[in-house]
């Protein structure tokens, strides 16, 4: 069954390559993917004041902090949002006081959360906002086939509470179809809009990185997928590339774009090949780059050499990509 999700962002906004131990050859991807990602617990995203006893409560001056995950309530570990409400609903009196076990900067510890019940509307008030994974769409890059491996997005999947990469430990990824589109504007970014199909898993996120998301692959979302070879950094050059991406429903399209600088590199890094885009049937439908493109494949004389990573925001055809072999060689940690 497919469910309505907006984009995952793309991130707004050194000399010689190593070895990469990937296939020779991988699929191309371009293909719309659903993103789904779980925090190892239950995270605080936020708090409000309750009033207890005629005084407002607000779970921050209580030794709960946002970005703490909790793990335990009342000794019974929990990994999810509904397994939170279960055992917090077993404390029924009017006011109550809720033991929790909390990971707060890579430490365990023990607070007691206060929680009002009523027994009319059989709903409680915590004072807390909490979430327990973050989904989004973002853009396959490619499959290697040699180790099932896959790399996507290719810049981090960020919290958008805490502004800092997303501290998340598994996740999955699903197809998706585009639904609509917002053309982007002066400093304010576009963004597909896509259906993601949650009944049909394809793969396994193993690491949210800053160069992307990574794991292993079941299947793949196109039927026919492409073989393509690969090319170090060495190889790419400035002028024209394409990219690959979807704007409508799951048809892939290969745009064109015009390679402007190159930043040679050493290390691992996501702003390796400047570029604009110079294909009117793009710029005609999104104004330029938008969210929920990242991760689009660039291809350049027939070799997959990168993926888009960010977008220049006051100037919206003009973005950054990653050289591929960086992303090859973050994939094959995985196979």
């Amino acid at each position: 069954m497919y469910r309505k999700f907006a984009a995952l962002g793309i991130v707004l906004s050194l000399l010689f390559p190593i070895a990469v131990k990937a296939s020779e050859e991988v699929y191309l991807g371009g293909d719309s993917i659903g993103i789904e990602v779980s925090y190892d617990g239950v995270m605080v995203s936020g708090t409000y004041s309750i009033k207890v006893n005629g005084e407002l409560y607000d779970p921050k001056d209580h030794g709960i902090a946002i970005g703490d995950i909790i793990v335990a309530v009342n000794n019974v570990p929990i990994t999810s949002m509904k397994e939170l409400y279960q055992e917090v609903s077993k404390f029924q009196a009017p006011i109550n006081e809720v033991p929790l076990t909390l990971r707060h900067n890579q430490k365990e510890m023990n607070v007691t959360l206060t929680t009002l019940y009523s027994t009319a509307d059989q709903m409680f008030q915590s004072g807390l906002y909490i979430k327990d994974n973050i989904t989004g769409v973002g853009t396959m890059t490619f499959y290697n086939p040699g180790n099932h491996t896959f790399g996507a997005l290719g810049h981090e999947i960020m919290d958008s509470d805490l502004k800092m990469i997303a501290d998340v430990h598994k996740g999955s990824i699903y197809p998706a179809e585009v639904t609509s589109i917002t053309r982007a504007q002066d400093q304010v970014p576009g963004e597909k809009h896509a259906s993601i199909d949650f009944d049909t898993k394809l793969g396994d996120i193993k690491e949210n990185s800053n160069l992307g998301i990574y794991g292993t692959y079941n299947q793949m979302a196109q039927e026919q997928p492409i073989s393509i070879p690969w090319a170090s950094q060495a190889e790419v050059k400035e002028g024209k590339a394409q990219i690959y991406t979807v704007l409508n429903g799951s048809d892939i399209q290969s745009y064109e774009i015009t390679i402007t600088k190159l930043h040679h590199q050493n290390s691992m890094d996501v702003k390796g090949i400047e570029f604009v885009v110079s294909d009117p049937k793009l710029l005609e439908q999104t104004n330029g780059i938008i969210q929920g493109m990242s991760g689009s494949p660039i291809v350049q004389d027939g070799k997959l050499i990168g993926a888009i990573t960010h977008v220049i925001t006051s100037d919206p055809i003009s973005g950054y990509g990653v050289y591929i072999e960086w992303m090859l060689e973050k994939a094959d940690q995985y196979k």
